[in-house]
Order: structure tokens, then C-alpha cells, then sequence
């Protein structure tokens, strides 16, 4: 049998394509490297079991698995995609093409697999309404197709963290998620500020989904959680927050939005400068208004190709959302939310309330101008003036 074609600077590997008679039930395994130390990560229909290897004990670990349990191997050094397949006769058949789609390395942070994985919301922390979702398993594992929800929402939940660490505990923390879905970060949210922090909160899921709120409301009187409950109702018809504390003495105010599709982002951002917000977390999803309306006056290159023009529209609308929060008294960031292995929509607008910047408004008009934009949370600040 030829050789696994294999090397000491290959930092990614991926079995996949399960053998017929593969006993451990693995759907497929993702081995990742931290310096002299790699981690394997296995997925069965319904969680993933981590695993430990010191770089000595990888090759071995691989061989051991393909041709039993994996028939497909690809692994990636920087330079080279080395791939090998166990035909049905048992010969492994090799291959080593240079390539420059190579998988993104991660900067973990420390030196062991430990530190990278100690996220905030900790798999195996006992939150019963996450099971009853699916995120969890009924032995607090995460479950295999919700590995990368679980790790987008406690992503969302870190850049919440990191702008809520001087609040202290006599505050009082609000916080509405627009377009809520099926909750999986209202949940989580709300465990965060109640059982980590330990802060008095109030949190509405707010959604236009009749079945969903019902499913969530339940939930959340099963569970006993007093102070998170659900709202049917439409992101773009709210006039006034549906927390009767919002914008009191001594609250924090936040509105939170994952993934609500197309001009609903630039709803929740309205009703959060209108509602004077504390913090804005806004992941947005499916930004397609601009796209149509994209007649460029002068860079007609950017429209000459239809990936391209895409993805300039989806930047430039969220672009232009920042800079119209910054103009209304907000200071913006756009930052990445999450790795593009778990999300293709993976960038999030968070906004501190600070300071006006009227400048702001004339980049949002120079951009409008070049591609005939009318971008519709501009329109709502026009017509709101």
C-alpha cells in the first residue's frame, strides 16, 4: 500500500466520506493543529468527541482511522492539498497538488487546545431549554449539527461580554432581540446575564412567527425563567420597546439581532437609535436591497460581474449602516462575528452610544451617489428627521 502522504507542517486534516462498517459511527473527523500540539474532533449524528494528540502520535492516529472508519483524507501545510482515498479493493490511491485555497489557519491564543476552547457558555453546563432545541444532547453535549450554531453564539455572546464589562451589579440590564427565531442566543443570553453575571435582566424575543414564540414562550415558563419572555410582532411596526424598564435610572440598554434577513437589520437599527440603545449587536443576513438598485456612475467595473457586484453591495450596505450609526450618535465598529467555516454571514455591526458625527452623513452620500443607492434605514433617519 502506498504511503500517507503526510508531513510535519500540515496544520488541517479532514476524514470523511465514512466506511461502510464504521463502528465508532463518526460522520466525519477534523483534526486541527496548535503549534506542537493537535486536536481531533469527532462527529457522530449526535455530538463531537474531542481528542488530544501530541504531534508524534497524529500520523498514527490517521492511519488507524482510514480504511476503517474514513475512506477520504485531505490535509492542507501552507502550500500543498494532500488527499488519499481507500478504493473498494483497499488500495489507497495518493495525490499532493499545490494550491492556494488553503484553509484558513486560526490564531489560537495560549498554548494548549484547553485555553482555545474555553469559550463562555461551556459544553456540558446543565441548561435544560438547550436540549430541548437541539443544541445540547440529553448528556449537555453539544449536538454534531448544531457545532457551529454553538460556536456562533457564543461568539455573539464574547462581543457582548466585552462591551458590558464595566456595568456593575446594581444595573439592571434590558435587552431585546429582534427577529429572535428559534432562540437558541435568547437562551443563551439570558443564562449568560442571570446565571454567569448574576444581574437583574429583562429580555424580549420579538418575532413574526406565530409557532415559534408559542414554542419559546413555553420554554421559557417551563424553565422558570421569569424575566425572559416573547413577543409576536413585526421588527419594522414596533414603536415602542416592549420592556416596560427600557430607559430607566440604573439600566443598560441593548438590542440584539442575528441574522434577521435583508432590510429587517435596518429596522432593529432604527428602533435601536430611536429607543437611545446603550449597545447595538446586529449580525445581518441576506442584504440583497442594494444589489438591485447598484447602477454605478463612474466604477461600472464593480457591476460587470455578477459575484462581484454581490458581495460590493453586501459590504457597502453594511458599510453604510455603520456610518449612518455613527451620524446618529454611535460609535461603530464592524468587526468578524465568526470563522467562514461556520458562517458565510459572518460580520457584525456593534455600536456603543458615544458621540455624533455629522461628517459621517456625507460618506453615506458620496457612496449613494456613485451607485444610485437609496438605502433604507437612510430613508427611515430622513423620514424620521
Amino acid at each position: 500500500m502506498k504511503k500517507l502522504p503526510f508531513n510535519e507542517n500540515i496544520y488541517k486534516i479532514i476524514l470523511s466520506n465514512p466506511a461502510k462498517n464504521n463502528s465508532g459511527g463518526y460522520t466525519r473527523t477534523e483534526i486541527i493543529s496548535n503549534r506542537d500540539r493537535y486536536q481531533a474532533s469527532m462527529f457522530t449524528a449526535k455530538h463531537v468527541i474531542h481528542k488530544n494528540l501530541q504531534k508524534s502520535e497524529v500520523k498514527a492516529f490517521v492511519e488507524e482511522l482510514l480504511g476503517l472508519e474514513f475512506l477520504q483524507y485531505t490535509a492542507w501545510d501552507g502550500k500543498y492539498e494532500h488527499t488519499a482515498r481507500v478504493t473498494k479493493k483497499g488500495k489507497l490511491l495518493t495525490s499532493s497538488n499545490a494550491s492556494n485555497q488553503q484553509p484558513r489557519i486560526r490564531n489560537f491564543k495560549g498554548s494548549t487546545f484547553d485555553k482555545q476552547k474555553n469559550h463562555i457558555i461551556q459544553e456540558g453546563e446543565r441548561i435544560p431549554a438547550l436540549v430541548d432545541m437541539g443544541v445540547f444532547t440529553k448528556e449537555y453535549k453539544v449536538a454534531a449539527q448544531m457545532h457551529d450554531k454553538f460556536q456562533q453564539i457564543n461568539r455573539f455572546i464574547e462581543l457582548i461580554a466585552d462591551e458590558t464589562k464595566s456595568i456593575t451589579k446594581e444595573t439592571t440590564v434590558n435587552i431585546i432581540d429582534f427577529g429572535c427565531g428559534k432562540s437558541y442566543l435568547t437562551f443563551l443570553v439570558y443564562h449568560y446575564f442571570t446565571e454567569i453575571r448574576q444581574f437583574q435582566v429583562n429580555i424580549c424575543g420579538l418575532d413574526s412567527n406565530e409557532s415559534i414564540i408559542e414554542s419559546c414562550t413555553k420554554a421559557s415558563v417551563k424553565y422558570g425563567y421569569n424575566s425572559l419572555f416573547f413577543k409576536l410582532g413585526d421588527i419594522g411596526e414596533q414603536s415602542l420597546p416592549p420592556i416596560d424598564t427600557w430607559g430607566g435610572n440604573g439600566t443598560f440598554n441593548i438590542i440584539i439581532s442575528l441574522h434577521a434577513c435583508d432590510t429587517a437589520t435596518d429596522y432593529a437599527l432604527y428602533n435601536a437609535v430611536k429607543w437611545n440603545a446603550d449597545l447595538i449587536c446586529a449580525v445581518p443576513c441576506c442584504q440583497h436591497e442594494l444589489r438591485s438598485q447598484m447602477k454605478p456612475a463612474i466604477l461600472d467595473i464593480f457591476s460587470e460581474y455578477g459575484i462581484i457586484e454581490e458581495r460590493i453591495a453586501s459590504l457597502a450596505t453594511d458599510a453604510i449602516r455603520a456610518k449612518l450609526l455613527e451620524y446618529a450618535g454611535y460609535k461603530a465598529q464592524i468587526i468578524e462575528f465568526s470563522d467562514l467555516e461556520h458562517t458565510a454571514k459572518n460580520l457584525m455591526i456593534r455600536a456603543r452610544r458615544g458621540k455624533r458625527n455629522l461628517k459621517a452623513l456625507d460618506s453615506v452620500q458620496r457612496i449613494a451617489n456613485e451607485f444610485s443607492f437609496e438605502p433604507t434605514l437612510m430613508k427611515l433617519f430622513q423620514l424620521n428627521a
